[in-house]
């Protein structure tokens, strides 16, 4: 049952066929039930062994215990007729111990009462999996093997310019269905004559020089450009063999590589834009050997920044040649290079700032990052960016000066906020005694005093409860600028209906109504702020109302990503726009004391909380047509 792969069956009588086979890199065999009758060459290399230790022996011999399964299945449902071919990726059983992987691909040839004659094909599919993979051995054998391999295959006959066949796969690299169409196209119609994919070829002209190639019996490889059915070319690699049936006919077996080549075009690309960015890059960029601390190569800039006119002259530099200073952090200038290659390869990266001393003499503020590059791991390198920051170091010592002249002014600002608070603290004890003392005075006096020391005394008291209002208002505001904020739950309603009862009078005396039907339950901030704010936007809501309308108070709050806003809108005597951006500031008041009361510290004590917030202010008010104060407040995390 032995015989040598290299004598063909009896029944292989076409030459072209045989050739195929010859020629195929696929391992090729034929089976009676399991046991190899022939294998070719590429089967005996594939599964390493010699062709006497392979015809004659069972496939299984071959094949991994734990793949044997699935073709001992395969193999049983062929013979039952359940099954008409088999494929799969199994393990092969090498001698040398080697974990190799192949594909099988088996169908049915014929079959006897007693045996089921099998064709097969395999291919090392550890490193590549699409090759040819079946061709008969016998004519019927070679025809499922021509039909199933995974490359594209036609017979091409460059004399008739015509295509004589083609199998499976090459119909779908086309995009054809039928065979019988892509029958129909000649050369002249599946090879364009150029293609911007490669646009100095006229593949008209190449392809006639292939098949003069093929009538010279020449068998070559070739890349090339197909035209798919509806449109649009695929890049192909094809190897090109004669038949030797009929001068100028050659197999051509194919690939669509066209992913492939278009990546390799895209690197290329990719590479020349980063060539162009080293280039032109506003940093210095040199190159060097971890290992052998030599300078692998440099950009323009980088010769620049050192003040050189070559790369060799740089390449010749040492750190005391071009770092001012003799001593940075305790060490010389050879000393602290090295610290830092250290820990670059250590860490993957280190940086370094320091007075640059060029070549030319001038002296600039230059940092430097060093970055590892371990895609050799055998040949480490290290990357440094050289970067002249004279000018951002000299802003830098300018901002340096002006926080310390801001931390001076905030330190100052902050005791100017005590004092302020102990002032008016201390304030409301004398102001209470000359009230005290003025109405004492007052009653002692009752029916001795003229009508003009009646007004002297209401003018005394009623400046004095102002002085105590201004005074209670600053200290109120002191309190808010230096008080810490409590962010948590605050029910919006239950707050709100508070201070409707806490501003009873006030709303009572106005017949004012206040709404808040849309606001929600729970938001979150600081809820003695929040209630301050509140009152304060409420009571001037009430306060600044015309004389022939009733006051209408809407507060709202909508829920948004980061934020809540709110808003407060009356119907009342409005704000003139010129004064929109100042009836925020301390102490600035609108209206005359006489018409409304105030001190000018409320609206002013608003902002503050909703800068304490994190949250903007701002109004909407037309004079005379009412006002809308609108704010938000910060979500916590957001």
């Amino acid at each position: 049952m032995k015989s040598s792969i290299y004598t063909a069956p009896k029944n292989m009588v076409d030459i072209p066929y045989e050739q195929m086979v010859r020629y195929n890199e696929a391992g090729l065999i034929y089976l009676e039930n399991d046991i190899i009758t022939y294998a070719n060459k590429s089967f005996i290399e594939l599964i390493n062994e010699i062709s006497n230790d392979v015809i004659g022996h069972s496939i299984y011999n071959f094949i991994k215990p734990k793949d044997r399964k699935k073709l001992e299945h395969g193999l049983e449902a062929m013979k039952k007729g359940t099954q008409s071919n088999f494929s799969d990726n199994l393990q092969m059983n090498l001698t040398d111990g080697q974990e190799t992987y192949f594909s099988l691909h088996i169908s049915i040839h014929k079959k006897t009462e007693d045996s089921i004659y099998l064709i097969g094909a395999s291919r090392n599919s550890t490193s590549r999996v699409k090759k040819m993979e079946e061709l008969t051995i016998a004519k019927s054998m070679y025809d499922a093997l021509y039909d199933n391999i995974v490359d594209g295959l036609m017979i091409y006959d460059y004399n008739q310019e015509r295509i004589i066949d083609c199998n499976t796969s090459a119909l779908k690299i086309f995009g054809y269905e039928n065979k019988d169409d892509l029958l129909k196209v000649n050369r002249f119609q599946f090879v364009p004559q150029y293609s911007k994919v490669f646009p100095d070829i006229d593949f008209h002209e190449e392809t006639k020089d292939h098949g003069q190639r093929v009538m010279k019996g020449e068998a070559f490889k070739t890349p090339g450009i197909f035209v798919k059915n509806g449109g649009g070319h695929i890049i192909v690699h094809a190897n090109v063999i004669p038949t030797f049936r009929s001068i100028g006919e050659a197999y051509i077996i194919f690939q669509d590589s066209t992913k492939r080549v278009l990546q390799k075009q895209a690197k290329l690309a990719a590479e020349k834009r980063y060539k162009q960015i080293y280039q032109n890059s506003h940093e210095g960029i040199i190159y060097t050997d971890l290992n052998t601390k030599e300078r692998l190569m440099c950009n323009d800039k980088a010769l620049q920044l050192f003040g050189v006119d070559t790369f060799e002259d740089l390449k010749k530099l040492k750190p005391q040649d071009f770092i001012k200073d003799d001593i940075i952090n305790g060490l010389g200038p050879q000393e602290v290079f090295i610290s830092k290659i250290k820990e670059a390869a250590k860490h993957g990266k280190a940086e370094l700032s320091f007075w640059l001393k060029k070549q030319t003499g001038e002296i600039i503020r230059a940092i430097v990052v060093i970055m590892l590059d371990d895609s050799d791991p055998k040949y480490p390198k290290l990357i440094s960016f050289v970067r002249d920051i004279t000018n951002e170091y000299n802003s830098e010592l300018k901002i340096n000066e002006k926080n310390k002249e801001l931390q001076s002014y905030i330190e100052a600002n902050l005791q100017l906020e005590n004092f302020a608070y102990f002032a008016s603290h201390d304030l409301q004890t004398p102001l209470r005694g000359i009230i005290s003392f003025t109405q004492l005075l007052r009653r002692s006096l009752r029916g001795k005093l003229s009508e003009s020391e009646e007004e002297y005394m209401d003018f005394i008291i009623g400046s004095t409860k102002n002085m105590r209002n201004l005074v209670m208002d600053i200290l109120s505001y002191s309190k808010v600028n230096s008080a810490d904020i409590n962010i948590e739950e605050v029910c919006l309603k239950d707050l709100l209906t508070e201070l409707s009862q806490e501003l009873r009078e006030e709303i009572n005396e106005k017949d004012a109504v206040v709404n808040f039907p849309n606001v929600p339950t729970i938001i979150q901030a600081d809820a003695i702020k929040l209630k301050q704010l509140l009152q304060n936007l409420i009571s001037n809501a009430v306060k600044f109302s015309t004389e022939d309308t009733k006051p209408i108070v809407e507060i709202n709050c909508v829920e948004q990503e980061k934020q809540w806003l709110l808003s407060v809108q009356d119907n009342g005597i409005g704000i003139d726009p010129e004064f929109h951006d100042k009836i925020f500031m301390i102490f600035k008041r609108l209206h005359t004391k006489e018409k409304f009361e105030g001190t000018g510290i409320g609206l002013a004590m608003v902002k503050k909380i909703v800068d304490q917030h994190e949250g903007e202010i701002w109004v909407d008010s037309v004079a005379g047509k009412g006002t809308t104060f609108y704010f938000t407040i910060k979500k916590p995390n957001s």
